[in-house]
């Protein structure tokens, strides 16, 4: 094969394309036209055809194929770089084939630190610290604004304590799953946990009337429009609060989906996702599903301030990193759809490393083994390339599993390789099979938003609605819930606490939808006089041991909250321990 002849391992290229051999050794920072170049790059504008390897070489003649620069010719950049898009992509880099364990890299270090909060709060103060006094009371006064806007004459009158439990009837019903919200007030399907706090008319009225934002400043249609306008109080104020979350060292960026098949012009339609139909969101989660930050695809993606133009894909990835502490070696984990390599060197300048599946054609100048020729040499079988793109090592690597599976990554590597197990149809038998380190790492940390969405999902809240706020305002409860109990058990971990008095998702949310609808929610006046010192929890823990109750005793936070709780009438029932008072 004719990689050309290179003077100290280089080759001068006419600009038709022809190469011709130089017994000159040149500038070391010049080409023969005497203009500066980049010695880890080819130019296109000079460049028509680099040859790597040709169709007819061999497999083993791939694999030891090398296009190398001399480590005596220094490499330097233009004095004008160029962030147009148009000027990256005809600077192509060159790429070597590596192998063997001496190729392993370390993984990066965490400069960073997460310090435990070294107690363990109430769910509903977990709760009420991202939906807190400030935006309850903006919400309270934008729905009123907006009821006397519809209709003078019928005002809402909605109170912060009323909008709690209306927040607190949206969690129960999503506890508790009927085909319709007015069978929760049905006699026959009565659910005393809705119907009892508030009257069905009064609930129709508030989420017919819930407001975030003030009609009368809508843009006129010859102003630029934010389609997000009827929410965007909402966003701004959970992004500053998802913000304030300390950050691990791995973070994962991936698409989100809002279920919706109504009509708008938001609604996307992503056939991988579970929920196909809906308004898009690209997050940023951790390993364990904590969401840092976020934002709705409502219109083009444009670049970041700041940032070189990337494309809609890679400007995504930008735009969520500007949240990530810049210098701590922060690990940030994508899928093909967001990869590329000018985006990867960039954040790699601000020690962010990424790692993250890759399309081939994204790769200006690599020359990999063909997917049919690395299958036939079985499953397991790989293939490693590097190239130093901007002072920045960058690793390719191509995995046959049951199909090949290409990766990059500027901080891991193929090397030392696990295994795993895959079945066999041939031998119809489960086979293990050679595994890089570099698949291992992404299947570990790349999951936390689809992690995120399987705990939605469990509980999510499917109210009816014709209005796309009402959707994403629901879905913004559902996340700031499950952000919270995530919050809550890293802070019990933290304490290692043991594992059976961690509550679960399910016992997380209903403490916090009991607090909602019924904590310092009484019109009743407050008890006077000296606190009881009665001790309810012992008697309660007594009569537990000797069997189930008929209706539980509320929380401490219900029943400590300086209101009167009077005695329920009842049925006459018989004594339980008749016999023993006999």
């Amino acid at each position: 094969m004719d990689c050309g002849l290179f003077y100290g391992k280089r080759r001068i290229y006419d600009l038709d394309g022809s190469g011709t051999d130089s017994d000159k050794e040149p500038d070391a920072n010049t080409d023969d036209t005497g203009s500066e170049y980049a010695p880890d790059y080819f130019d296109l504008n000079e460049l028509e055809d680099l040859v790597v390897s040709n169709d007819n070489t061999s497999e083993d003649e791939l694999e030891t194929s090398v296009v190398e620069v001399e480590e005596s010719i220094p490499i330097t950049t233009s004095s004008k770089p160029s962030t147009s898009r148009n000027f990256q992509s005809k600077r192509i880099p060159l790429w070597r084939h590596i192998s063997g364990d001496g190729t392993a890299r370390p993984m990066p270090k965490w400069l960073g630190q997460i310090d435990s909060s070294g107690v363990i709060k109430r769910p509903v103060e977990y709760f009420r610290h991202f939906f807190s006094k400030d935006i309850i009371t903006h919400i309270v006064d934008q729905s009123n604004l907006y009821a006397i806007q519809h209709n003078p004459n019928k005002p809402l009158a909605l109170s912060s304590q009323e909008l709690e439990q209306f927040l607190g009837t949206l969690l129960a019903m999503s506890m508790v799953k009927l085909s319709n919200s007015r069978l929760y007030w049905k006699s026959k399907l009565n659910c005393p946990i809705v119907s009892e706090v508030i009257s069905r008319d009064r609930w129709e009225e508030i989420k017919s009337k819930i407001h975030f934002n003030d009609n009368s400043q809508i843009p006129l249609p010859n102003e630029k429009t934010d389609k997000l306008f009827k929410i965007r109080p909402l966003i701004d104020h959970l992004q500053k609060k998802f913000w304030e979350i300390p950050m691990p060292q791995m973070l994962c960026v991936d698409e989100q989906i809002v279920p919706f098949k109504g009509r708008s012009s938001m609604k996307q339609y992503i056939p991988s996702k579970p929920h196909k139909w809906g308004y898009k969101l690209f997050v940023l989660c951790d390993d364990k599903g904590i969401m840092y930050d976020f934002f709705i695809y409502s219109e083009k993606i444009e670049p970041v301030l700041g940032e070189p133009d990337l494309g809609a894909s890679s400007n995504v990835v930008l735009k969520l990193a500007q949240s990530i502490p810049v210098g701590l070696n922060h690990l940030l984990y994508f899928d093909n759809w967001f990869t590329s390599l000018p985006l990867m060197t960039t954040l790699a300048k601000k020690k962010i490393f990424s790692l993250g599946t890759v399309r081939i054609n994204r790769l200006p100048g690599i020359k990999l083994i063909k997917d049919k020729d690395l299958m036939k040499r079985g499953k397991g079988s790989h293939q490693e390339v590097t190239a130093l793109v901007e002072d920045t090592e960058v690793r390719v690597v191509k995995w046959a599993d049951n199909r090949v599976v290409n990766l990059m990554s500027t901080f891991a590597s193929a090397e030392p390789k696990a295994n795993c197990k895959r079945y066999d149809k041939k031998t119809k038998q489960t086979i293990t099979i050679d595994c890089p380190a570099i698949v291992k790492t992404y299947n570990q940390f790349m999951g936390g938003v689809d992690l995120m969405d399987s705990l939605i999902a469990l509980y999510r809240i499917h109210i009816r609605s014709k209005k796309y706020y009402h959707k994403l305002f629901f879905h913004f409860i559902d996340v700031t819930v499950v952000n919270t109990w995530l919050l809550y058990r890293r802070d019990c971990e933290s304490l290692q606490l043991p594992k059976k008095k961690i509550q679960s998702l399910q016992e997380f949310k209903m403490s916090i939808t009991e607090a909602l609808l019924l904590e310092e929610k009484s019109n009743r006046p407050t008890k006077r006089g000296r606190p009881s010192t009665s001790s309810t929890d012992v008697e309660f823990a007594n009569k537990k041991r000797r069997g189930p109750a008929t209706k539980s005793i509320p929380g401490s936070d219900i029943r400590l909250d300086g209101l009167h709780h009077y005695p329920e009438v009842t049925n006459r029932g018989r004594c339980k321990n008749i016999h023993g008072r006999m």
